[in-house]
């Protein structure tokens, strides 16, 4: 009994610590590229020049970053060009915002070369 009890309480527990590392996640555009970082340290990066587009459109077979418990309003996919996923989900709290930011990114990364 107190196994079991143990056990629940230890799945419960760290079911809430994984919900609270995800909703830590952000989202940052550099000159070439774009990270999703936790608590300052990159656990993903993608270069610039491998986006091919941003839209909002959702795929089925994606490599997923939400940051969010309800992310129905707020997914961007960012299509690459390589890779085995090439769809890439972020929930950014202003996706429109963050995709006019991607976009112009993409544009000035084009423009340099």
């Amino acid at each position: 009994m107190k196994l079991a009890v143990f056990l629940l309480s230890g799945a419960v527990g760290g079911c809430g610590l994984f919900v609270l590392l995800a909703l830590q996640l952000r989202y940052a555009i550099t000159d070439h590229h774009l990270k999703v970082t936790l608590f300052g340290l990159c656990l993903r990066r993608i270069k610039l020049s491998d986006i091919d587009y941003v839209s909002k459109r959702q795929a089925s077979w994606a490599e997923k970053w939400y940051n969010t418990l309800h992310p129905s309003h707020r997914v961007l996919v960012v299509r690459r060009r390589r890779g085995w996923f090439k769809d890439f989900i972020i929930t950014p709290r202003n996706r429109y915002v963050f995709r006019t930011e991607l976009e112009c990114a993409l544009a000035r990364l084009q423009s340099s070369d």
